[in-house]
């Protein structure tokens, strides 16, 4: 399933509209050509009118009932002991037609994009009609409660069951990228035993349509505790029944930074706690998953707008605020990165642009119009994505171009009371962002370039047998200084302990940005390696920008050992054919380093290689203790 965004507020709301633009086709689109796998639609069959699948409104109710003057099952009892008059069953209920038509036509929509499509039971009628009703508390001032032998109670779990029904039957034939979420965060107003109970009648209902319902995949999810803690409560017998369940679990905390546009909500910051707690928390719920053997679907997650922003050009912002841009960013990024990690399947969540959790701005409906451009919040999509600035990709000199903000995977480091100062350059600007290390005192004792330091991330790739190739523009600018040609070093700090280093000469700077390269080959294995630039050696304005790295092997000339490894064809296709007698490790890097594919085997052909785009490709096969590199071509 992977990763996706929930399209939050369209049919849950009690009028399709009302809270969030209708839905068009588009909006698929968008998701698939960003690269989203998985959808939830969060849908109330509960009462509430809709739309056509011409959008025009219809006031018909969305479920209606063979019962006349029982509205809502209103002509049924509440109080205990009354089931005994009952004699209503499910045929009494059935699902709108025209809203099933509807309904489907959104399905169809996301289906006919290869997404994975979770149809999720959810809205504000639901919760007042039915989850309401298993409270003993008063809610908004009302007690919505029904005794548990009462009449109505019985009435209501058969109109839910009969939605139920109706749903199953519309959509039995449908694929596996169909998914069935039971309903959404019961566990705020029912018991665990009245989730685990409904959750075995839907289940029932689901697979007594037959056909591909038999195993289609069931979302449930269970009570009694936080909503992060629910998954735990799921009892064996259930897990146990069906092998296709899906265990969700939502997470919106720490809720004064995730609900902060709010008054009663006032922290503005990620922190690194906050972010301590999510991986603790993710690992117990990976634990949990691997022992049940089920898997987990991250069905919600989300922070406010940054500022408390609303997106919809007739919006109006929160007037206490809201998350910092960066932390929200960041607060999409991490737990979609932990929940990756964890072989979670995640969906965000994002309510339009009308909302104050927007990731989607609903540019598909033709009426929507926003304060900026695009269908995106961008760097909150990007984000959650890992893609662009947010991208994890290992890469020796990770951004760096310095256009993801100088402070993202680059810091600075001084020594021997060297005093510098690292900022973004607003003069001397070479192209997008640019570095620049301002150094005013010289350290205090052995002043030299080693005192005033830029770091770049750890990188922890295999480089041995690998020749690293770097280009980058640098100037630097300073009018008190005699000579405008002023030296740097660059230098690659090899191994997380010890003082391995590989240092360049020296660079003279000019006062015009220009080109420097630096070559050095690696000849044995180190766990990580962090690429450095060195400037304490004089004072003054140091401006860097456009890092351009290439790996390649330090010998790519095909060896042999004793015959025992042949590779053909070259050029390749779609297969390359291996002779060999012994077992072998095959490696597919990219040109720049990269690992793409992985394999072991005794197999003389090695297959799926069509995942390969054509081009150059650094191959690398490990047998008998001894490693063979060569370049192939893939067409």
């Amino acid at each position: 399933m992977g990763r996706g965004i929930n399209l939050g507020n369209v049919l849950s709301a009690p009028i399709e509209g009302n809270w969030a633009f209708p839905v068009y086709e588009a909006f698929f689109d968008d998701l698939v050509n960003q690269g989203f796998t998985n959808v939830r639609v969060p849908v109330d069959f509960f009462d509430g009118s809709f739309l056509s699948v011409n959008y025009s409104p219809t006031g018909s109710k969305r479920t209606l009932t063979n019962l006349i003057n029982c509205e809502n099952n209103s002509c049924f009892s509440s109080e205990a002991g009354s089931e005994v008059d009952y004699t209503g069953s499910m045929e009494d209920y059935y699902v709108n037609e025209d809203y099933l038509d509807r309904l489907q036509q959104v399905i169809d929509w996301s289906i006919s994009k290869g997404l994975v499509t979770v149809l999720d039971f959810h809205g504000a009628k639901l919760k007042e009609q039915f989850l309401y009703t298993f409270s003993n508390s008063s809610i908004g001032g009302t007690n919505y409660f029904t005794h548990p032998t009462s009449a109505k109670r019985k009435a209501d779990i058969n109109k839910f069951k009969a939605i139920w029904k109706g749903i199953s039957e519309r959509f039995k034939d449908y694929s596996e990228l169909l998914l069935f979420e039971v309903f959404n965060e019961p566990y705020f107003y029912m018991s665990a035993d009245d989730i685990n109970i409904m959750n075995q009648l839907i289940i029932s209902v689901i697979r007594e349509a037959g056909s591909n319902n038999l195993t289609r995949k069931i979302i449930i999810t269970g009570g009694d505790a936080t909503s992060w803690e629910v998954i735990f409560t799921i009892p064996d017998d259930i897990l146990n029944s069906d092998s296709n369940l899906i265990a969700t679990f939502h997470y919106y905390q720490p809720f004064n930074f995730t609900a902060s546009s709010q008054e009663q909500y006032n922290e503005y910051s990620f922190s690194e706690n906050a972010k301590n707690q999510i991986t603790s928390r993710f690992n117990q719920i990976k634990n949990w998953s691997e022992t049940k053997g089920v898997p987990i679907y991250l069905g919600e997650f989300g922070a406010d707008n940054s500022n408390g922003i609303v997106y919809w050009i007739g919006g109006t912002d929160s007037a206490f605020g809201g998350p910092n841009e960066s932390d929200r960013i960041e607060y999409h990024r991490f737990i979609a990165q932990i929940a990756i990690q964890n072989n979670f399947s995640f969906s965000a969540w994002c309510s339009g642009n009308k909302s104050n959790k927007s990731i989607h701005l609903r540019t598909d409906h033709p009426n929507s119009q926003n304060i900026i451009e695009g269908n995106w919040v961008e760097a909150v999509k990007d984000a959650l994505l890992e893609i662009g600035c947010y991208s994890q990709e290992p890469l020796l000199i990770q951004n760096p171009d310095f256009d993801c903000g100088i402070n993202n995977k680059w810091s600075l480091s001084l020594y021997s009371g060297a005093i510098a100062s690292y900022n973004e350059a607003t003069e001397h600007v070479y192209n997008g962002n640019t570095a620049k290390i301002s150094v005013s005192q010289l350290a205090s004792t052995n002043s030299n370039f080693n005192k005033v330091i830029l770091n770049n991330q750890n990188y922890s790739q295999d480089l041995n047998g690998k020749t690293v190739n770097v280009k980058f523009l640098a100037k630097y600018n300073n009018a008190a200084e005699t000579s405008s040609l002023i030296p740097i070093k660059l230098r690659f700090k090899l191994g997380s302990s010890g003082n391995n280093y590989v240092v360049s000469n020296e660079y003279l700077l000019s006062e015009n940005f220009e080109s420097y390269e630096f070559e050095f080959d690696i000849n044995q294995y180190y766990d990580t390696y962090k690429f450095q630039v060195m400037v304490g050696k004089n004072i003054g304005n140091y401006y860097f920008d456009d890092f351009q790295i290439a790996i390649s092997k330090t010998n790519l000339a095909l060896h042999s050992f004793e015959n025992d490894l042949k590779f053909y064809p070259n050029p390749i296709k779609d297969q390359l054919f291996v002779n060999s007698n012994s077992e072998f490790e095959l490696e597919i890097y990219s040109i720049s380093g990269t690992l793409i594919f992985s394999k072991k085997s005794r197999e003389q052909s090695v297959d799926n290689l069509s995942i390969l785009e054509p081009g150059v490709y650094l191959f690398k096969f490990k047998f008998r203790d001894k490693t063979i590199s060569r370049v192939l071509i893939k067409t």
